[in-house]
């Protein structure tokens, strides 16, 4: 890094500037050579996750029925792969101020609906966990449909462009208004609905009387696991929007969202693999054989077939003589999760 330091103040020397300019051009020149590292950096890794999950894609998602999170998951996975190399090449490339004018504004635009379909995987997710009942509807969309708007107000009045000093052509980024901490808020509003989902997990949890079920597990763990890593790192974004320096202020932007994506995507490809793996199954009675077919009860089919429906692999079976319903909708003996919305059942399997 220092080889780089000295060819930064050679660059920024033969400006001809003064040298409080001359410092200020090498050190702009300096955090933009970081934020093109760090934004290659992060692509590679949603590239590579892409590459590695290709197979189990495949066989939980090209392969299944279509379905509202199937939707969810390809737009959140391939829009966001595309709008990454999008940003990527506007980090990259040379413009001249007039044209980063008129494209700045595209770097937010894009990346708020890669945010909006992980946020949208997990009001599903969390939607079916709590029994699909018609006030988490509303609730979750309502709160969707404001922070859709709050992200399009900060991608068309809150971003500035940030303009490189005396240079005439440079990488197109940008950040929030001198003064101004409006970008702040695109970082912070996915964090308050992720903690009311989690919230609403946890609060779904206590009044279970399974807890202890491999499916309940996988919901809590991995949801716990994505809200830490996600909130922390849009936090940390927020409070970078602080920073005076402008050219540092959105250096971990790529960091948040590859991040999302990476997680969200990974949620719905684990609990579709543990389903199909056999991971549905009461909490009492005796299990059938591992080398039969496993049945499904009718609460955890997609379709709301009546009766048990066969799965088509190699699992145990759920007896259902324990299944009870009683008013209030919760199961003695069971976790009433409509895991439809993670995993499809091919009929006639």
């Amino acid at each position: 890094m220092s080889g780089l330091y000295e060819v930064n103040q050679i660059a920024a020397a033969s400006l001809g500037a003064d040298p409080v300019t001359t410092e200020t051009i090498a050190t702009a020149f300096g955090l933009l050579h970081v934020l093109q590292v760090y934004t290659s950096a992060m692509m590679t890794i949603a590239v590579w996750d892409w590459l590695a999950c290709l197979k189990v894609e495949w066989d939980v998602i090209w392969n299944s029925r279509w379905t509202p999170i199937k939707c969810l998951y390809l737009w959140t996975r391939y829009y966001g792969l595309i709008v990454f190399a999008l940003n990527l090449w506007l980090f990259n490339a040379n413009f001249t101020a007039g044209q980063c004018k008129s494209l700045h504004y595209i770097i937010a635009a894009t990346c708020m609906w890669v945010t909006l379909g992980s946020e949208a995987i997990l009001a599903m997710r969390t939607h079916a966990f709590l029994g699909r009942q018609l006030w988490t509807a509303i609730l979750l969309s309502a709160m969707l449909v404001g922070e859709t708007a709050f992200l399009l107000y900060v991608s068309i009045a809150g971003v500035h462009q940030i303009v490189l000093p005396i240079v005439t052509r440079g990488p197109c980024t940008a950040s929030d208004a001198p003064g101004k901490h409006i970008v702040s808020g695109f970082w912070l509003a996915p964090v308050a609905f992720d903690l009311f989902c989690t919230f609403l997990t946890l609060w779904k949890v206590t009044r279970m009387h399974a807890r202890g079920s491999p499916l309940v597990k996988i919901f809590v763990s991995e949801g716990l696991f994505y809200f830490i890593l996600v909130a922390s790192v849009n936090v940390l974004n927020a409070i970078f929007m602080f920073q005076q320096n402008a050219s540092i202020q959105n250096i971990n932007s790529f960091l948040a969202l590859i991040l999302s994506q990476v997680l969200c995507c990974r949620l719905v490809l684990n609990l579709r693999l543990r389903g199909r793996a056999g991971g549905i199954h009461s909490t009492e009675g005796a299990l059938a054989s591992a080398n039969t077919k496993g049945t499904m009860p009718v609460f955890a089919h997609p379709g709301g077939t009546r009766g048990p429906v066969d799965t088509g692999f190699e699992t145990v079976n759920i007896p259902l003589e324990h299944f009870n319903r009683p008013d209030d909708e919760s199961y003695d003996h069971g976790v009433k999760v409509h895991v439809s919305v993670e995993r499809d059942v091919e009929g006639g399997k």
